[in-house]
């Protein structure tokens, strides 16, 4: 009898361990005070729990049904965030609440020098495929930039004299990052470009939804001096061009990827 009570003690106090997984601690962005009221600015509880993960050697921070209000969020090495369905991570429309990674353009989510890190949507085994009309992948988590009022903030403060240029913001923003994965995502209303790599190499992006039709001239994707970069099974409702390259890069292939037009052309090169 004793001894099972000993090993019924032994299960329980390991239950009570805090949460790992084969690819690091998994957090829960609640348990960090993250609210998901769409009101509350929730950047620097984000930021500390990205923080803590890349301090404990790396893993996963989870968001789930709800808007998280934010300004720029760093990724820092070995840690992805990961969006479950009805999660959605919203830019706060002040250009005084973003950053920069470098000499990058400003991004509401961004990383500089940073190694093996993810944005993911939590996606079932068996997603829809998305089609030329209607795209749609269930289990998608979202980024929304607010783009209309974040380009009457900067052009307002432009005008006043507190800003020298405008600078709208993309909603992610990488320079000098390697092992880069971003997955199963909803992004849309981008206030500049949706996506900025500059210098990064073995990147993977995949199976994403955007949707920027708020400002002229905002592309899905921009890369510059990039190495080992793949785009595929995309979908692409974008003002500017859905992928455009810099030039100087190498190691870029597309597949797979359509817009509102139709099929877009496979690269390999």
């Amino acid at each position: 009898m004793r001894k099972w009570i000993f090993s019924f003690i032994i299960i329980a106090a390991a239950s009570l361990r805090p949460v790992a997984a084969q690819e690091g601690t998994v957090y829960k962005a609640s348990l960090f005070g993250c609210i998901s009221d769409g009101i509350t600015l929730n950047t620097t509880s984000i930021q500390t729990a990205i923080n803590r993960l890349s301090e404990k050697g790396g893993g996963s921070l989870h968001f789930y049904v709800g808007r998280y209000l934010t300004g720029t969020i760093r990724l820092k090495s070995n840690v992805t965030i990961v969006l479950h369905e009805g999660a959605v991570l919203v830019g706060v429309p002040s250009i005084y609440d973003y950053d920069r990674p470098g000499d990058a353009p400003k991004g509401l989510i961004i990383a500089e020098g940073q190694s093996n890190i993810g944005l993911v949507g939590a996606l079932p085994e068996t997603p829809s495929v998305p089609s030329t009309e209607t795209p749609e992948i269930i289990g998608m988590g979202v980024i929304q930039g607010w783009g209309a009022r974040l380009r009457e903030n900067i052009d307002a403060q432009h005008s006043k004299g507190y800003l020298e240029s405008p600078d709208p913001p993309a909603l992610i923003s990488l320079v000098d990052c390697e092992g880069v994965k971003v997955e199963g995502v909803m992004m849309e209303g981008a206030a500049g470009d949706v996506q900025s790599y500059r210098n990064c190499r073995n990147v993977s992006v995949s199976r994403l939804l955007v949707n920027s039709r708020e400002q002229p001239g905002s592309n899905g994707i921009t890369f510059n001096a990039c190495r080992d970069l793949s785009i595929t099974d995309s979908f692409f409702d974008v003002t500017g061009k859905p992928i455009r390259s810099d030039g100087n890069s190498k190691g870029i292939k597309t597949g797979g990827n359509k817009s509102k037009a139709g099929l877009l052309p496979n690269v390999s090169k």
